[in-house]
């Protein structure tokens, strides 16, 4: 019965799940920008000199932003190696026998290490957090494991001075395949003396993979905690807090907006601004009420994965209700446009857009396909709605138009309701 449990759960997260060895550190050494388009494939070789197995294969554009990361498992010699990171792909930034970068044959004289300049020095900035498996043991302050440190990055205009920030939370995937994308929108929101922290819910618990396994309960508290210990920070001016996340972080985006959550775990404090991107909003809380704070929620106009539908209703309802929030919907656009990346489509992956959304009851549970899920954790409760009424088959894809309306929506959101 564990074993289907299991099957049913990574089959219906897998989408999200992050391409990247786990053998690559989680935190990255230092961030650097390309100066012109290349290609390069990491290519791993056999005592023979035969090659082993397919090379990796990496595009950059001038302008892309790559981490520069340790390994941290294998020999001692192993261990020395470092590695650049581009979104799922990645390559050895030193050669040796047995690995090597080779360069397309188009770039030939071109040095990778040489084209990757503008670095940036990271700040970690360490938050304390909780793992609470569903709402019910916040709302009953009833914690079933220990608390957590997490670690996430703050990046500053300038070393000095106090700054408006943007928190952004990461979905199933891993941060360090984001580089890319969280770095651009960093760049332009420096232009505007806005910082940004980008938030970790992984390192500090120690995962390494089956991310889905950490559930929208936990994801919501660390959302607060990070509010909390930004608040707290002599160089954020902790009245100019906003907070964007994509999929599932796009749902902690959202989350932190109720105010009974606020009340609870970070004493009445709010985000000043909100940005929920490709949320799903088949699951919210029952009382259609946020905190009276701008909130845009972006989403795909063919999102198969989290479906548009949902927040369309959703958006409405709360609307109706008073609150402030609007809802731009990006035409042509599937589950994951922050990235550019190839359309695929995942067959055997899980989606619920079958099942009849529900909701958070007052006792912290689900209400879902028209039935009550009581005194269950979040993931016993996912695997036994699967069970009823899940589908399979999601797409992804993301263009560079699209990451570029994206980019300009969120800095000129914040820019409006930060400065």
């Amino acid at each position: 019965m564990k074993k289907i449990f299991l099957l049913i759960l990574f089959m219906f997260w897998a989408i999200n799940a992050n391409a990247l060895p786990s053998w690559i550190g989680d935190k990255p050494i230092k961030i650097c920008k390309a100066d012109q388009d290349i290609k390069v494939s990491m290519n791993w070789y056999k005592d023979s000199g035969a090659l082993d197995g397919e090379p990796v294969y990496t595009s950059i554009k001038k302008g892309d932003y790559l981490g520069y990361f340790k390994r941290v498992k294998g020999s001692d010699k192993n261990k020395k190696e470092r590695y650049w990171v581009k979104s799922n792909s990645y390559f050895i930034s030193k050669n040796n026998k047995w690995k090597k970068t080779i360069v397309d044959e188009k770039y030939k004289g071109v040095k990778i290490n040489k084209i990757l300049k503008d670095c940036k020095k990271i700040t970690y900035l360490n938050y304390k957090s909780k793992t609470p498996q569903s709402f019910n043991e916040i709302f009953e302050n009833n914690y079933k494991s220990k608390d957590v440190e997490l670690t996430g990055q703050l990046y500053l205009p300038q070393k000095k001075g106090v700054y408006p920030v943007v928190y952004i939370q990461h979905g199933t995937g891993h941060p360090k395949g984001f580089v890319n994308a969280y770095h651009k929108i960093i760049e332009e929101m420096h232009k505007e003396k806005i910082a940004v922290f980008i938030g970790d819910s992984y390192s500090g618990r120690k995962m390494k993979k089956s991310y889905w396994k950490l559930g929208l309960a936990a994801r919501v508290y660390d959302g607060l905690s990070v509010l909390n210990t930004l608040s707290d920070h002599k160089n954020i001016d902790k009245n100019k807090i906003g907070i964007t996340g994509y999929s599932y972080g796009g749902m902690v985006a959202f989350f932190t907006a109720y105010p009974k959550l606020l009340d609870l775990v970070s004493n009445g404090k709010q985000f000043a601004a909100y940005m929920p991107v490709y949320p799903g909003c088949d699951v919210v809380f029952k009382e259609p009420k946020i905190v009276n704070k701008p909130m845009l929620m972006l989403h795909a106009e063919f999102d198969d994965y989290a479906p548009t539908i949902d927040c369309i209703n959703y958006v409405k309802k709360l609307q109706n209700n008073g609150n402030k929030i609007d809802l731009k919907i990006y035409k042509g656009a599937h589950h994951g446009f922050i990235k550019v990346q190839e359309r695929q489509y995942f067959e055997f992956t899980g989606n619920m857009k079958n099942c009849k959304p529900g909701y958070v009851d007052d006792d912290g549970y689900w209400f879902y396909n028209d039935k009550s899920w009581k005194n269950m954790t979040e993931l016993e409760t996912v695997n036994a709605i699967f069970k009823e009424c899940g589908g399979q088959g999601v797409t992804v894809w993301g263009t560079q138009e699209q990451q570029n309306q994206a980019i300009i929506d969120t800095v000129s959101f914040f820019k409006k309701n930060l400065k």
